[in-house]
């Protein structure tokens, strides 16, 4: 255990869950206690690039703003923590949500021993980007346990709801936000569904040169690797191949992003095997959905497929502004989110 102030303790939990094959496997996170919380939050985190960087080894920035209040639940991921030498299978949601559950239920004992016991209907979820996406996967999730846990309230901020859409648009412009985020999804879809890609074959030869470095070490921090890997052409660093979908190797890589987009709906109607995604579930919990205009990391059409999906569900709002880049919007969406919890506690 260890003490951030005098109002809040954190500690490193180890707990099990499975991998992409079913595979039991130990994994880690934090769980953060004020003094007197409100209620819980799972929160999980967005991308990350270095080990340093995650709940278990790090006070995130989510956890800033929120910890003061709630009970945080922070999952590390796969591929980081104590498995940070697997490949982290990015953006793979249900698996990312069954690892957010598997923590949650493992925090009641240590929560218990602690004396923390809340009614299990204050349980929220928060996730801006990567922890957007996570958010609604783990709620989707966690409302087929309904007899264990009842979620609350769900906010997601700008998350890659649509990683289909997000590909398409990278290519298309030959633009990506942060590039970084190639290199990742490539080989991380190959990871989560054991597509065993050759990375010769998606990534140039700079990027390959560079990959261990840059990736694989998880030493990089998301910030140096933005100032490192600054020229945002996709083609400085994704092959023509891998740009495209005729090709038999691109295509099981499409295939692996659309099974790890919650909703899709293609850019062009005339492509072959383009089908519209929108799932059955509709969610029973209050939904907040943020997004900004102008992102240029995580694109809007995202946030757009999802309203296209869950249109005029009352339980479900969508706040969508000129909030400016990934970073300042995230910044106005968690003080929107502390505004929304204080009213919400009342």
């Amino acid at each position: 255990m260890s003490i951030v102030s005098a109002d809040v303790r954190e500690h490193v939990l180890l707990y099990g869950s499975v991998d992409q094959h079913g595979n039991s496997l130990t994994l880690s996170g934090k769980i953060s206690v004020p003094d007197e919380p409100k209620g819980i939050i799972l929160l999980p985190h967005f991308t990350v690039a270095a080990n340093d960087e995650v709940p278990s080894t790090s006070t995130t920035v989510e956890a800033k703003y929120l910890r003061d209040d709630y009970v945080l639940i922070m999952p590390d991921y796969i591929g980081y923590g104590v498995t940070r030498d697997r490949v982290h299978p990015y953006l793979r949601g249900d698996l990312t949500a069954r690892n957010c559950a598997d923590m949650y239920f493992a925090s009641a004992p240590v929560l218990d021993s602690m004396g923390v016991r809340l009614p299990k209907d204050t349980i929220i979820i928060v996730g801006f980007s990567q922890g957007g996406a996570s958010a609604l996967w783990t709620l989707k999730l966690l409302e087929e346990y309904s007899d264990r846990v009842c979620v609350k309230s769900c906010y997601a901020g700008s998350g890659p709801y649509d990683v289909a859409t997000t590909y398409d648009e990278a290519i298309r412009q030959n633009k990506v936000g942060m590039p970084m985020v190639i290199p990742m999804l490539v080989m991380g879809t190959s990871e989560a569904y054991d597509l065993r890609l050759k990375r010769e074959m998606f990534l140039t030869e700079y990027m390959n040169d560079r990959y261990d470095d840059y990736i694989a070490s998880k030493e990089q921090s998301v910030m140096k690797l933005y100032f490192k890997m600054f020229n945002h052409r996709v083609d400085r660093w994704l092959t023509s191949y891998g740009g495209d979908k005729k090709q038999p190797e691109t295509r099981r890589l499409y295939e692996g992003l659309l099974r790890s987009s919650l909703v899709h709906y293609p850019l062009d109607s005339s492509e072959v095997g383009q089908e519209v995604i929108c799932p059955e579930w509709r969610p029973k919990a209050q939904v907040y959905v943020f997004h900004s205009y102008s992102d240029p990391i995580v694109t809007f059409r995202c946030a757009e497929h999802l309203q296209r999906c869950w249109q005029g569900l009352p339980n479900v709002t969508f706040d969508f502004g000129d909030y400016g880049s990934h970073l300042r919007s995230s910044r106005i969406f968690y003080h929107k989110v502390k505004e929304k919890l204080r009213v919400e506690s009342k």
